[in-house]
């Protein structure tokens, strides 16, 4: 899920956490559906304020920054990455590929 693609006014419930774009973790403290809020605390920052695409509210000309709230990650089951131990790397009997 994208974050242009999500509408954070229904995604987001008061004690929720997530991420900004630079990764700040926030919790989201109040809804304001009438005016199209979302109230939250920043860790290190302090409270603030998003429109309902995630955008900071009173961010200068609407530009996107480093407080857009993230979308969380779908929980789908990642593969686990293929690792090697650089004897295995540096092996000859292990290169799939040689450069004379």
């Amino acid at each position: 899920m994208s974050g242009a693609a999500c509408n954070f006014l229904l995604l987001c419930r008061p004690g929720m956490t997530l991420q900004t774009r630079d990764r700040h973790l926030l919790i989201v403290t109040r809804i304001d559906r009438g005016v199209g809020l979302i109230h939250g605390s920043v860790e290190g920052i302090g409270d603030c304020r998003w429109g309902a695409d995630g955008r900071l509210a009173g961010a200068p000309c609407g530009a996107a920054g480093p407080l857009d709230l993230r979308a969380p990650e779908e929980a789908a089951p990642r593969a686990p990455q293929h690792r090697v131990t650089l004897a295995e790397a540096l092996d000859p009997a292990n290169r799939a590929a040689c450069c004379d």
